[in-house]
């Protein structure tokens, strides 16, 4: 999985906890159809970006945790940037499929994206 995926997908998830409403049919489908595609080839994240972008709730969440972890390897001090995971953690990808093949996403991330799994995530992005 590229760096930018698990980035994306990290950011989507906590995105999905974050809201207070069921996600629209037409995005849970989309998400039905990503958990499939994760379980046959755990690289393939599909669009999120798109869905993202598509519904303006999530979306601005969504954003706000790009952006928070997109801002990560950078260093003070003038050190390069710490290079970015190029390897999903099984636990990262076990709770997309899971989240993402539930009937109510939203509540599903609240109930299988706990913030200690956020937070190790984040810590594997920051090179920690």
């Amino acid at each position: 999985m590229k760096p930018n995926s698990i980035i994306a997908l990290t950011a989507f998830l906590s995105a999905l906890t974050q809201l207070d409403e069921p996600l629209p049919d037409n995005i849970q489908t989309q998400l039905n159809e990503i958990s499939k595609a994760l379980i046959d080839n755990p690289d393939n994240i599909g669009n999120l970006d798109a869905i993202a972008e598509s519904y303006p709730f999530l979306d601005k969440i969504y954003q706000t945790e790009l952006a928070k972890l997109e801002n990560i390897g950078e260093r003070t001090k003038g050190l390069p940037p710490l290079p970015l995971p190029t390897e999903p953690t099984k636990e990262l990808t076990n709770a997309a499929i899971n989240t993402f093949s539930n009937q109510n996403s939203v509540s599903a991330a609240k109930e299988i994206v706990q913030p200690n799994l956020l937070g190790r995530l984040r810590e594997l992005i920051h090179g920690k």
